[in-house]
C-alpha cells in the first residue's frame, strides 16, 4: 500500500524479560478505563503495585498456557492479545484485542491463572505489575471493590463482543471505519490523541485480522477512507479529518464502550 504503510518489524517469536523501572504509580497514570475506579479503590491499587516495567515494540509479555501470578495495567503504549492456531505445520495467529493506556491487559488471569492467548506490545510500552495475592486482598476487603474490578472486565468483554460483530458482519469499509472510530474514542479517554491524530502502529496484516478482510482489501479501504475525506491511516498514525463522516461510514454506535455519563 504505497504511501500508506511504513515498514515495521514482524512480531517477536520469543519472550524476553521486561525491564523494571520502579514501582510508583502517579496520578497521571489514572487514565482511560481505570479512571472509572473510585478514589479509594485506585489508592489501594497504587499501593498494590509491585513494580513498573517497560517492553520493547513487538515484545511478548506472556504466552498462552503459562501460569500467571501477576496482572498488568498498561500505562503507556499499545498492546495486543493474539490467539494462535494449533496447526504446527502452518502457524497462524490473529489479533483479537488491543489494549490502550488505562486497560488491564490480563485482569482475567486473576481467577483463570492460565490464558488461552498470547499478550504482547505493539509499541514500546510501560506496564504496572500487580501480584494476584495483592489484588485478592483488595477484592476481599469489600464487595464494592470487587464490583469495580469486575466492571473493568465486563467492559473488556463488551469490546470483545463488538470485535466479533465487526469482523463477521460489517463490510470492509464500515469495518475499518468502525475500528478507527473505536480507537479514536478509547485513546481520547486515555489522553493519547493530539489534534485528531493518534498512534496506530499496525502492519497491513494486523489491520486485516482486526477488520476481517484480506491485506489487499486493506489497501483499497484505506485509500477509500482517505479519498472520502474521513481519515488517513499512514506511517503508524491515524488522522481524523471528518469525525462525523467517519462515524456515518461505520454506522458507529459507541454504547458498547460504556463511557461514563456526563
Amino acid at each position: 500500500m504505497k504511501g500508506e504503510w511504513s515498514g515495521r518489524p514482524e512480531r517477536a517469536t520469543v519472550t524476553t524479560v521486561p525491564k523494571a523501572v520502579g514501582s510508583d504509580l502517579s496520578e497521571q497514570d489514572r487514565r482511560g478505563v481505570v479512571r472509572r475506579l473510585e478514589t479509594d479503590s485506585w489508592e489501594l491499587l497504587r499501593a498494590a503495585c509491585s513494580e513498573i516495567r517497560t517492553l520493547d515494540a513487538r515484545e511478548m509479555l506472556s504466552r498462552a498456557g503459562e501460569k500467571l501470578e501477576v496482572s498488568a495495567l498498561l500505562l503507556d503504549g499499545l498492546m495486543a492479545r493474539y490467539v494462535r492456531g494449533s496447526n504446527r505445520n502452518e502457524p497462524q495467529s490473529a489479533i483479537v484485542a488491543l489494549s490502550v493506556p488505562g486497560d488491564f491487559v490480563d485482569l482475567h488471569a486473576l481467577p483463570l491463572k492460565r490464558l488461552d492467548h498470547d499478550i504482547g506490545a505493539l509499541t514500546p510500552a510501560r506496564i504496572a505489575i500487580f501480584p494476584h495475592a495483592a489484588l485478592d486482598r483488595i477484592i476481599e476487603r469489600s464487595a464494592d471493590h470487587a464490583r469495580q474490578f469486575w466492571g473493568l472486565t465486563m467492559i473488556d468483554a463488551s469490546i470483545h463482543r463488538h470485535w466479533i460483530f465487526r469482523s463477521s458482519r460489517l463490510r470492509a469499509l464500515a469495518s475499518v471505519a468502525d475500528f478507527v472510530s473505536e480507537m479514536d474514542l478509547r485513546l481520547q479517554d486515555a489522553r493519547e490523541t493530539k489534534v485528531d491524530r493518534f498512534p496506530l502502529p499496525l502492519l497491513r496484516s494486523d489491520l486485516a485480522e482486526i477488520a476481517g478482510i484480506s491485506p489487499v482489501h486493506v489497501s483499497r479501504v484505506c485509500r477509500e477512507l482517505r479519498e472520502s475525506g474521513a481519515c488517513t491511516i499512514r506511517d503508524g498514525y491515524a488522522e481524523i479529518h471528518d469525525r462525523a463522516l467517519l462515524h456515518r461510514l461505520a454506522h458507529f454506535d459507541p454504547s458498547y464502550l460504556y463511557a461514563p455519563e456526563d
